[in-house]
């Protein structure tokens, strides 16, 4: 899924219209979320996400880094000075 910062609500409703369809996602700069019926089975969700993440890295150019209005989103919704 693409940047959004930390708890914006479009990250939610993105999770929400592919949580039928998927165990879990990953969040551009942020990491993963899994979800399963359990632990175990979230747990080898994740492991085989994070094994395809490693290989797509491999693969493809880093990401850019973040532009000053993303930055400036973080600092205001978090109160910290960058």
């Amino acid at each position: 899924i693409s940047y959004c910062r930390p708890g914006h609500p479009k990250v939610g409703e993105q999770i929400t219209t592919l949580a039928n369809s998927v165990r879990g996602v990953l969040l551009e700069r942020l990491g993963p979320v899994i979800w399963h019926t359990s632990i175990l089975q979230a747990a080898a969700a994740l492991e085989e996400l994070e094994e395809t993440a490693r290989l797509w890295m491999m693969l493809q150019e880093k990401p850019l880094a973040l532009d000053e209005a993303e930055i400036a989103d973080l600092c205001q919704t978090f109160g910290v000075r960058w």
